[in-house]
């Protein structure tokens, strides 16, 4: 039977021989470890460390050329150690537990031909190491105040990754951790679920966010969630060995410890290392090495790398030209006056010229549907926000094509219908407010979302049933061909209303999306921003006066005045004020008796007003 042997340092010699000693039922040699003169015993010897993690390393290298078998005892200077052997707290425990075991082969990881006990770490590994969130609460908020504090600071590197297929890419990264398994971390919850200790594979965790916004909304989610799940800056790759070099030399830690170094050699030996292991440690056996598998779908490629690796971090990412090439295309597709979008747009006037007259508001809603304005304009957003001056060009000439077929059909649709009345309908597209603008906004904030985000993208029918280009230009077209200015302007302003906020704000949403720089959106920003606020002008009197008509109907809805309840009150505020309001009472109001019903309704609001009221009669 091989001997048996208790590795320790060398001011630990008093609590060996009076505390951990007495733990072993059969005998133990202790030995002071000297790594000047390390042990020189048979294949097949049991070694119970008591080291810390400085010292275990070298041991565990000299073990697995030795061939020992390796029992880990916790230490209290050895927190990596425990991390990647799953050590109890307990020294009792664990070796009690230890002579009990059964001896097992597990992996061994390397970097540039030194032992890894637990992780390595290239850049900044934020909360997306082994123990990252093993820490107390108040430990994670000290850290992520921390990670907060140097985030703005924080600058990716350009590196050169190849694995043992001899995969190579190239890519700019704020982060890069390695670790040989993730057992006993809450990373093999979400993130790193297939990962085993004698697989034979190392686990790479590549942390490539694009702005300080993206990382900054993962520390705050991983602060107050001990569980995390894999954000989208992060990609994985699986292999049996990786190299990682740079042009100039890197900062790295391993296990904790800084070092330096062009190249990194990682590599993983497979059962290369006996041991007895811990009780909390995960030994699947017939565990057969797997493919090497990369998840680097989000990884930054081609002008992003080095956009990225020449400052720190942006606020807001910025998409490389690659990037968003489709998106590109789509909308100077939509910029096109194609013989589609004129069509489109002659069946959804007509069509919402019918439902006007009708009043009718499905029919209405199927014209918005059916309208093809949202597409142009989201495209002169985006022309402004890069300063691309084909693509805001042709935006321009669409949209004047389609304001052009709009009114003229419109206006040729009111010669040919025999009416002009001014329906529920056309009556509430004839007065915009600020509210207007808003919905306007965020409309244009949802447009451009929505065709930046393909996932998004069925969401177009909604937004655009939402602002409603068509039927504004559909009532200014009626009130053209009724020769009726009020109507026509009203209507027009309206449109206009909505044309600047969607620009405007789809402008801003691109911009946020990381689709062009500050320095290059601010002109186009500029001329959004000021065709809002020359149509804000008369839109805050208008919400002027409709807040002021809330109010007055505020005042007297539900009043009662000389036994008179006053009920569905509407207010006008032309000149003077007009009051419709239906008068309920229990018997017929003499002209007298009004007359003195609108002096008490007079005095309560203190101004003078016109009164249409119905009288209705409750006995």
């Amino acid at each position: 039977m091989a001997d048996s042997f208790l590795l320790f340092e060398p001011d630990a010699t008093e609590l060996v021989s009076q505390k951990i000693q007495p733990l072993f039922e059969s005998v133990v040699l202790p030995k002071s470890w000297d790594c000047n003169e390390p042990p020189e015993w048979e294949a097949g010897s049991f070694v119970y460390c008591y080291l810390s993690d400085k010292d275990l390393s070298q041991v565990i290298d000299l073990a697995s050329r030795r061939q020992w078998v390796v029992a880990i005892l916790p230490h209290p200077k050895a927190s990596h150690a425990k991390r990647a052997f799953s050590l109890a707290n307990s020294l009792d425990k664990a070796v009690q537990h230890a002579q009990q075991a059964e001896v097992v082969q597990i992996d061994l990881l390397r970097c540039n031909q030194e032992v890894v006990l637990n992780h390595l770490v290239v850049g900044h590994s934020f909360n997306l190491r082994p123990g990252g969130h093993n820490a107390s609460w108040r430990q994670r908020m000290l850290q992520t105040w921390q990670n907060i504090r140097k985030i703005g600071q924080i600058k990716p590197q350009k590196l050169t990754i190849t694995t043992a297929s001899e995969t190579c890419l190239e890519t700019s990264l704020v982060g890069l951790v390695l670790i040989e398994h993730a057992h006993g971390s809450m990373l093999s919850k979400q993130i790193l679920t297939d990962t085993h200790c004698n697989d034979g594979m190392l686990e790479s965790m590549l942390i490539a966010p694009r702005s300080i916004m993206e990382m900054f909304r993962f520390l705050l989610l991983a602060m107050f969630g001990r569980v995390i799940r894999k954000p989208r800056f992060l990609s994985l790759i699986k292999s049996k060995a990786i190299t990682i070099s740079k042009e100039q030399e890197m900062v790295y830690w391993h296990d904790g410890i800084e070092k330096t170094a062009k190249a990194l050699t990682v590599e993983c030996e497979h059962k290369a290392l006996s041991v007895l292991p811990a009780a909390d440690m995960v030994c699947q056996e017939n565990v057969v090495a797997v493919k090497e598998s990369r998840k680097i779908s989000h990884l930054p490629e081609g002008e992003a790398i080095n956009a990225l690796a020449a400052r720190p971090l942006p606020w807001i990412a910025h998409a490389a030209t690659d990037e968003f090439r489709e998106l590109y295309q789509l909308l100077r597709d939509n910029a096109t006056t194609s013989p589609a979008f004129v069509t489109l747009m002659v069946l959804s006037t007509l069509l919402a010229t019918i439902g006007l007259y009708a009043s009718s508001a499905p029919v209405i809603i199927g014209a918005m549907i059916l309208a093809p304005l949202m597409a142009p304009i989201i495209s002169l957003s985006m022309g402004l926000t890069r300063q691309d001056p084909s693509l805001t060009t042709a935006s321009l000439g669409t949209l004047i094509t389609g304001l052009c077929v709009a009114l003229g059909f419109a206006a040729s649709a009111s010669f040919i219908i025999p009416m002009e009345v001014v329906t529920p309908e056309i009556a509430a597209r004839l007065s915009p407010n600020l509210l207007d603008l808003g919905v306007a906004i965020i409309s244009g904030i949802a447009g451009a979302y929505a065709h930046a985000r393909i996932d998004a993208a069925k969401s177009l029918a909604g937004v655009a049933i939402a602002v409603a280009l068509v039927p504004p230009l559909a009532v200014a077209g009626i009130g053209l061909g009724w020769l009726d200015a009020s109507v026509a302007s009203g209507a027009l302003l309206l449109f206009l209303t909505n044309l600047a906020g969607i620009v405007f704000s789809a402008a801003l949403t691109f911009l946020a999306l990381g689709y062009a720089p500050f320095t290059r959106a601010k002109k186009g920003l500029t001329i959004a921003l000021a065709a809002v606020v020359l149509v804000s002008v008369p839109l805050v009197f208008s919400f002027n006066r409709l807040s002021e008509e809330a109010q007055i109907v505020q005042r007297l809805q539900g009043k009662t005045f000389n036994e008179v309840l006053l009920r569905t009150v509407r207010a006008q505020s032309t000149k003077p004020l007009t009051l419709h309001v239906q008068l309920v009472s229990a018997k017929a109001l003499s002209d007298q008796q009004l007359d003195l019903l609108k002096d008490s309704i007079q005095t309560e609001l203190k101004r003078p007003f016109d009164l249409e009221a119905s009288i209705i009669i409750r006995r």
